[in-house]
């Protein structure tokens, strides 16, 4: 179906420009989110249709597999780096397919899990709107209602701004001091709202509204409003209304635990040190990614893919109300030059991709993710990559070359069929 809102298409910069990038042409299981009941927390009960069991087999699955395996055959590193993809074609059962290896001689699977970076915020942006539904509070208020002063934050920013990235709010990736990647970053450390914003929010780039640009700021900021408003965290209301409902059970969130799942986790590559060689990151502690930008969360290629699915074709997770918001491209009067443009926790990719697609890239220390709703095709793509963020140009390589190839055997047997 056609989005609603505005057409035109751009792309964000800093650390959103790193994850578009990739696509351009040239200690216990999260401590187990020990509360089962969330009070004032309703679960929506998302049901499949049909059974997947009674579903005939993609017929091009087999195509898919090869497709994915030369992506990473035609990019040889000398390191162990996997790949996992899934894609969802209505009146087929799912496919998920791999290729490559997690870590020595340990091959990637179906099931394992991948950080998947800024999708998280997918989620969040979902779990806003259900909020705003039930009157906790209101997308159109200034953010001043939920939240304390803080450095360089525009108070009568929105909320809807912040998830449609019209605040106007400084990106902290573009903080030259950010602490992002090296060998002196504190991984384990917890940063404080008001120290992260003293420390790397400078002055913001325009007034609320006047322009969209892309800054993880925003969703540190919705995180705290979240919490404010509920009393709980975003990992336990993502988990109470989504996760649990949706019988995703390899989708973990957290505000930086680590899975300690063993192999279960595929291990993350990158080149911390900047000296050419990868090291294996597996199990570094990530409180510092989620109080620096956003909750962590981990997920496997075919649950992302069903999400996609769940929410944009089956519409069956938020009510059609909440997903006109959620589909709403603004107009503004500064575009960002380069390029994108945002919904409320969603990506209009068309212009960028040359296909009408709609969904979140995410990249983190060592994993590169994207999950895609494609509404001309009716079909939900989601792939995983175990590098990410340095060297950018592998990571960028392999996402633009997995989604080349994913779409040429979609493309092929769409023709067949038609």
């Amino acid at each position: 179906m056609p989005l609603r809102g505005s057409r035109q298409r751009w792309r964000c910069r800093a650390y959103k420009k790193r994850e578009y990038l990739m696509l351009r042409s040239d200690s216990n299981i999260w401590l187990l989110l020990q509360i089962v009941c969330l009070l004032g927390f309703s679960s929506c009960e998302v049901e499949n249709p049909e059974s997947e069991s009674d579903l005939p087999e993609l017929p091009y699955g087999p195509d898919l597999q090869a497709a994915i395996g030369q992506v990473l055959s035609e990019n040889p590193v000398g390191h162990p780096l996997g790949l996992s993809a899934a894609v969802i074609v209505p009146g087929y059962r799912p496919w998920s397919g791999v290729a490559g290896y997690s870590h020595d001689a340990v091959p990637i699977t179906t099931d394992m899990i991948f950080d998947v970076g800024s999708i998280e915020k997918n989620f969040q942006a979902a779990l806003v709107l259900e909020l705003a539904a039930e009157g906790r509070l209101a997308l159109d208020d200034p953010i001043s209602n939920y939240l304390p002063d803080l450095a360089n934050v525009d108070e009568g920013a929105t909320v809807r701004q912040l998830l449609d990235h019209t605040s106007g709010i400084f990106n902290v990736f573009e903080h030259p001091e950010f602490p992002w990647i090296g060998t002196d970053v504190e991984y384990s450390r917890h940063w404080e709202l008001e120290e992260v914003c003293s420390t790397f929010v400078l002055p913001p780039y325009d007034l609320p509204g006047r322009v969209q640009h892309y800054s993880s700021t925003n969703y540190l900021l919705a995180t705290k409003i979240i919490e404010n408003v509920t009393g709980h965290s975003v990992p336990l209301g993502i988990q109470q209304r989504f996760l649990e409902p949706m019988k995703l059970r390899h989708t973990v969130v957290s505000m930086g635990a680590v899975p300690t799942l063993g192999d279960a986790v595929a291990h993350a590559w990158i080149d911390v040190d900047s000296d050419g060689v990868l090291e294996d990151l597996y199990g570094i502690p990530r409180a510092w990614q989620a109080s620096l930008t956003h909750p962590v969360m981990f997920s496997t290629a075919k649950e992302l893919a069903r999400w996609m699915h769940s929410l944009y074709h089956d519409r069956t997770v938020l009510d059609s109300s909440l997903m006109g918001e959620m589909l709403t491209f603004p107009e503004v009067e500064v575009r960002d030059p380069e390029g994108g443009i945002y919904g409320l926790g969603v990506v209009d990719y068309s212009n960028l991709l040359g296909e009408e697609a709609i969904g979140h890239l995410g990249s983190s220390l060592g994993y590169t993710a994207a999950a895609l709703y494609l509404p001309e095709y009716g079909v939900s793509i989601a792939w995983l990559i175990n590098t990410g963020e340095n060297p950018q140009d592998l990571a960028a390589r392999l996402m633009r070359e997995t989604w080349a190839s994913i779409m040429e055997v979609l493309e092929i047997h769409r023709h067949r069929q038609s």
